[in-house]
C-alpha cells in the first residue's frame, strides 16, 4: 500500500489546504501553460528516487522567469500555502517531495547558461540547467566545473544546490558549495535576493550564498547561481586495485592520501556490492572473489608525471596487501573500469527494495563502518550492502527488504537504521554526507545535533520563512516546530 496522501496535514503546520481560487491566482500569476492540476500530470512529481514513496502535490507550477517565482511566492506567502521546490527529482532523501500537498514549484524550465565567462573563470546558470549540460558547455571551451553526482544527466544545478550535493571527485575538489561563489534566490515572502557575486574572495556580512547551498529548500527558492570554474585537466588515468581483505581496502586509502598524491577520486566497494554487480555485468577476473574493490582516478597536466604517481599508488597499495593493479590512461579503458561501480545502483534494485543509508566518517573508520553496518543489519535479519565514496568516508548502505511484508519491513529497517546511525555518531561520523536530510532522515536528526544547535538551526528557518511553507516537513523531526502558526 502507498502511504498516505499528505502525512503532514497542511493545518498541523498552520498552513492552508490549496482551493479553486488559488489555482485560479496561480494560472494568473504563472500562465495557464504552467500550471498543472490534472492528477494524470501531476504523478510524475509525487515521487523522486526515494524508495518507494508516493505523496501528489495538489497543483504543480512551472514558471518560465524569476518575475513568476517571485508571484508564486507571494501569493503562497499570503495565503499560507505550502511550497516544495523541485530540481530533476534525483534526491535520495525525499526532499522534493510534497509531503502536505500544496504546491511544487518545478524549476526545469529555468534552464538558461546566462554567461561563461572565461576571462574570470565562472558561470552564471539558471538552476534548471542540468550539470551534464553545464559541464559539456565549459569543456567545450577547454574549462571545467568538478562536481560530478551520479545522476549528472538528468539531476538540475537547482537540486545540486538544495542538498550540496558531491560525488566521486568531491575527494579532490570539495562539494558543489565549494564552487558556488553567489545565488540569485526568491525569499518566502516574493523578495528577490542576490547573495555574494562573482569574487573569489568576500568577507563582506554573513556568508548567505553559503548558508543557503545546502538548505534544500527549506530557507529560500533558489533561482540562478554563480558558479567557479577552472582549466580543464589535461590528462586523466584510473587504476582498479582488487584486495583479499576489506581491512587492508581502508588501510591502503589512509597510505595513499597520506602519501601526498594528488587523487580525484577513490571509491571501496566491498564483497557483497561486487557480488550484486555480478548478478548484472562480467567482472574482470582480478575482482572475481575480491573482498573489496578501490578505484582510483587522477587527474593532472602532464600524462608522464601521472604514469609515474600511478605507479607509486600501486606501490602503496600493494603493500598494504593489494592485488595487481588493473589501469587505464585512456577514455575507453577508463569508462571500462567506472563501468562495475556505476552499474551498483543499477544491481542493488534487481535484487530487492532497498533503504539506502548515506553514511560518512573519518576515513581512518572505514572498516568500522562496514562491519557496524553489516551488524545491524543481520541482527533484523536484513542485507547490507556497502559502496561509496572512501577517500571522503562517505558510504552509501543499502538495507535489501528481501521477501519481508511491508509493516516488518519497515520495523526492522528502522531499527537497522538507527542502529547503524548511532554508531556512525559513535565513530566520529554524520547521518548524512551528500544527500541530504530531507524526510527520510529527519528522525535522526536529534542523534546528531545537540539542543542549542537543533535551535539555532529553527530560528534561521523562523527568520528566512516566518510562515513556515517552505519544504514543510523536512529535515526537522517536529514538523510543527519549523514555523509560527
Amino acid at each position: 500500500m502507498p502511504p498516505p496522501r499528505t502525512p503532514v496535514p497542511p493545518e498541523s503546520l498552520g498552513l492552508a489546504r490549496i482551493e479553486p481560487r488559488h489555482v485560479a491566482a496561480l494560472r494568473a500569476a504563472a500562465g495557464d501553460e504552467a500550471v498543472l492540476d490534472d492528477p494524470e500530470r501531476l504523478e510524475p512529481y509525487a515521487r523522486d528516487e526515494t524508495e518507494a514513496l508516493r505523496f501528489p502535490p495538489d497543483v504543480v507550477v512551472r514558471p518560465a522567469s524569476v518575475e513568476q517565482v517571485e508571484a508564486v511566492l507571494r501569493l503562497a506567502h499570503a495565503e499560507r500555502l505550502p511550497v516544495v521546490p523541485r530540481g530533476g527529482g534525483t534526491g535520495l532523501s525525499g526532499g522534493a517531495l510534497p509531503v502536505c500537498g500544496g504546491i511544487v514549484l518545478a524549476l526545469e524550465r529555468l534552464d538558461r547558461i546566462r554567461v561563461i565567462d572565461e576571462r574570470d573563470l565562472v558561470a552564471e546558470v539558471e538552476v534548471g540547467v542540468t550539470t551534464a549540460a553545464l559541464q559539456d558547455a565549459v569543456e567545450a571551451r577547454g574549462l571545467f566545473y568538478p562536481p560530478d553526482p551520479s545522476s549528472r544527466e538528468s539531476c538540475q544545478l537547482g537540486g545540486n544546490l538544495a542538498e550540496d550535493a558531491a560525488g566521486p571527485r568531491s575527494l579532490r575538489y570539495g562539494t558543489t558549495r565549494r564552487w558556488v561563489l553567489g545565488v540569485e534566490a526568491v525569499l518566502a515572502d516574493g523578495r528577490r535576493i542576490r547573495a555574494g557575486g562573482r569574487n573569489r574572495k568576500d568577507a563582506t556580512g554573513y556568508a548567505l550564498a553559503q548558508l543557503l547551498v545546502g538548505s534544500e529548500g527549506t530557507l529560500a527558492v533558489l533561482t540562478a547561481a554563480t558558479l567557479a570554474l577552472i582549466a580543464r585537466p589535461a590528462a586523466t588515468l584510473t587504476l582498479v586495485l582488487p584486495f583479499g581483505r576489506l581491512e587492508d581496502a581502508a588501510a591502503a586509502v589512509e597510505r595513499i592520501l597520506s602519501a601526498g598524491y594528488d587523487v580525484a577520486a577513490c571509491e571501496l566497494m566491498e564483497e557483497a556490492a561486487l557480488a550484486a554487480v555480478a548478478r548484472v555485468e562480467t567482472l574482470p577476473p582480478p575482482l572475481v572473489g575480491s573482498a573489496a574493490m578501490l578505484l582510483i582516478e587522477l587527474h593532472g597536466r602532464d600524462p608522464e608525471a601521472l604514469l609515474e604517481d600511478a605507479a607509486g599508488v600501486e606501490s602503496v597499495a600493494h603493500d598494504a596487501g593489494s592485488g595487481d593493479a588493473m589501469v587505464a590512461d585512456d577514455a575507453a579503458g577508463q569508462q571500462r573500469l567506472w563501468r562495475v561501480r556505476r552499474k551498483i545502483g543499477e544491481a542493488v534494485k534487481g535484487i530487492s527494495p532497498y533503504k539506502e543509508a548515506d553514511t560518512v566518517v573519518p576515513r581512518s573508520r572505514l572498516a568500522e563502518l562496514v562491519r557496524a553496518a553489516r551488524r545491524a543489519a543481520e541482527r533484523q535479519g536484513l542485507t547490507a550492502i556497502c559502496y561509496g565514496h572512501a577517500g571522503d568516508g562517505n558510504l552509501h548502505v543499502n538495507l535489501l527488504r528481501g521477501e519481508l511484508p511491508d509493516e516488518l519491513w519497515r520495523a526492522r529497517r528502522d531499527a537497522a537504521e538507527e542502529e547503524l546511525f548511532r554508531e556512525v555518531l559513535s565513530l566520529g561520523g554524520r547521518i548524512t554526507g551528500e544527500h541530504g536530510v530531507g524526510w527520510v532522515q529527519r528522525r535522526f536528526l536529534p542523534l546528531a545535533l545537540g539542543p542549542a544547535e537543533l535551535e539555532l538551526s529553527l530560528a534561521l528557518k523562523r527568520a528566512f520563512d516566518p510562515r513556515g511553507i517552505l519544504n514543510p516537513g523536512k529535515i526537522f523531526p517536529d514538523p510543527g516546530a519549523e514555523g509560527s502558526r
